[in-house]
């Protein structure tokens, strides 16, 4: 069981390339518990799945 997840967005897009959740079997409903942005532009996200 996983309690949180955290993702640390960098802004550049890219075209191609697997994504994150490619192989992810079902829906998961997070909920936002903090952000963060930093000076380049990054922002850093901490989820909990919805119960």
């Amino acid at each position: 069981m996983i309690d949180e997840y955290e993702f640390v967005v960098q802004p550049r897009l890219a075209g191609h390339g697997p994504t994150l959740f490619a192989g992810l079997s079902k829906h998961v409903d997070l909920k936002l518990v903090s952000r963060r942005e930093f000076g380049s532009g990054a922002v850093a996200m901490r989820y909990e799945p919805r119960r």
